[in-house]
């Protein structure tokens, strides 16, 4: 699980864990679309993003969904209308209504895959 830098890493540990990755959880984080490095992913993917994101576009995790179904890959998808960071309280960029629905999936997805 991570946030941006650390969303991105989260995917990336995932490729790495292999069946030790019980699921991956990225916050507004760079995916990997790489088919190649994707198709060893075991673990079901859980990424947050944020409509208005400048550098993780809405079309960053269009192209993402694109390949993981093409792979055949566990992936669900949820988009906030907010900015990038939108989920840290100490950013200005902080939106308490998309967080908190954010962060409500996201301990969902965690308590069905760590068990």
């Amino acid at each position: 699980m991570g946030w941006c830098f650390g969303g991105g890493w989260s995917l990336k540990a995932s490729l790495q864990f292999g069946e030790q990755a019980a699921g991956c959880v990225m916050y507004y984080g760079m995916p990997v679309t790489d088919k190649s490095q994707l198709e060893s992913l075991l673990a079901d993917v859980l990424a947050i993003y944020a409509e208005k994101d400048v550098w993780i576009t809405p079309q960053v995790a269009a192209d993402f969904e694109k390949v993981m179904k093409e792979l055949n890959k566990p992936l669900q998808s949820l988009s906030y209308d907010a900015d990038h960071a939108f989920a840290n309280p100490s950013s200005p960029r902080y939106v308490e209504e998309a967080a908190q629905a954010a962060n409500k999936r996201a301990l969902q997805f965690l308590m069905e895959h760590l068990k």
